[in-house]
C-alpha cells in the first residue's frame, strides 16, 4: 500500500523578542499513485523580529528579520486512507488514522505546487505532487 503527505515550508529561528503570526487553509489536489487524495491543512506562518538598541540601552525600533518559522496540521483523505499529520517548516509527521501506522515525509512548495516525498531519508524515496484548489 502506498503512504503519502502533506504542506507549506521555511527556516526557523526562535529567542528573538518579537514574532508576528499570520495562519491560513489551504487545500491541495494530490496524485497518489494515480488515486485521487484532498489534503487539506491550517498553515501558521510565525515571522520574527529582532530589536534595534541605542547607546543608552534603550529599544529604539524593532524591525522584521525576514525569517520565519512555518507550522502547519491536517488530513490527506482518499478513497482507500485517511492520514493526519503535523509538520514543522520541511517536514511532516503522518499517522493512518485507523492502523495508526506512521511515516515521515519532506513537503515542499513551488508556487501553486506542493511536493510531496514520503521516506525522504530512504528507503526508496517516493515523490507525489498536489496541485493547489483553494
Amino acid at each position: 500500500m502506498i503512504r503519502f503527505v502533506g504542506t507549506a515550508i521555511s527556516v526557523a529561528v526562535f529567542g528573538l523578542p518579537m514574532a508576528t503570526a499570520q495562519t491560513s487553509v489551504v487545500q491541495y489536489m494530490c496524485d497518489i499513485g494515480g488515486m485521487q487524495a484532498q489534503l487539506t491543512a491550517q498553515v501558521e506562518v510565525i515571522g520574527t523580529a529582532g530589536r534595534v538598541i541605542g547607546s543608552d540601552g534603550s529599544i529604539t525600533c524593532v524591525i522584521g528579520t525576514g525569517e520565519s518559522t512555518v507550522y502547519y496540521q491536517g488530513q490527506l483523505v482518499s478513497q482507500t486512507a485517511s492520514y493526519a499529520f503535523t509538520g514543522e517548516n520541511e517536514y511532516a509527521d503522518f499517522t493512518e488514522v485507523s492502523t495508526y501506522d506512521r511515516f515521515r515525509a519532506r513537503m515542499q512548495v513551488q508556487g501553486n505546487i506542493l511536493l510531496i516525498t514520503v521516506n525522504p531519508f530512504g528507503p526508496q524515496p517516493t515523490q507525489y505532487v498536489c496541485q493547489q484548489v483553494g
